[in-house]
Order: structure tokens, then sequence, then C-alpha cells
């Protein structure tokens, strides 16, 4: 069983479902996300219902290490991404900044954080 769990994207439509079904099983639940296309309305079962914090932040934003580390996860779930084709196109350059920026963010905070 897991007893506290960080969940980047956990304001999208697969994260929301997951923290709820985290919160279900009694974890602790910190959510990760900028909303760009999450929605905090997702997460409002989950908030009522269980221990959940929700952090607004970019996974590319250094300070997500901190956040991480204070929050002592046991794992990490990351699914937050720039995953939209015509954002992608329009700036590949900041397409490439959070997919890979901020997944390396997201994995040394892990690390760093002992998950």
């Amino acid at each position: 069983m897991i007893g506290r769990a960080v969940v980047t994207g956990g304001a999208g439509f697969i994260g929301s479902h997951l923290v709820d079904q985290l919160v279900n099983d009694g974890a602790a639940v910190l959510v990760i996300d900028d909303l760009s296309t999450g929605h905090l309305d997702r997460l409002s079962d989950a908030r009522n219902a269980g221990d959940v914090t929700f952090h607004q932040m970019d996974i590319v934003a250094s300070e997500i290490g901190d956040v991480v580390q204070r929050f002592a996860p046991e794992v990490v779930f990351h699914l937050a991404a720039q995953a939209d084709v015509p954002t992608s196109v329009a700036d590949p350059a900041r397409d490439a900044m959070v997919n890979v920026v901020g997944t390396v963010n997201v994995a040394r905070a892990a690390v760093e954080s002992g998950a």
C-alpha cells in the first residue's frame, strides 16, 4: 500500500483518476499541475474525500525538487506533459522544455526525495 504519492499532471483526465484511486486506497497525495490543460474541478471529489494537497507549478520550475522533498513521497507518478500536437508544432522549443527538461526535473526530484 502506498502511503504518500506525488502525481504530476494530476488535474488532467488520467492523472485525476489516478488521484481518485490513490485517495480511495488511503494515500496522501500531492498533485502538481500547472493547469495549462488540466482542471482543478477534476480533483474536487478526491480533495473532499482524502488527504490531497494541490500545488500549481510548471514541472520546468527548479523549485519542484523542494516541493517534492518537503512532501516526502514514497512514489512519484509522472503524468505531466505537453501533449498537444499543434502546440508542439507552433513552439517546439517549449514542447522540448516541458517534456525533456521537465521530466529530468521530476526524475531528479523523485531520486532526491528518496521515492
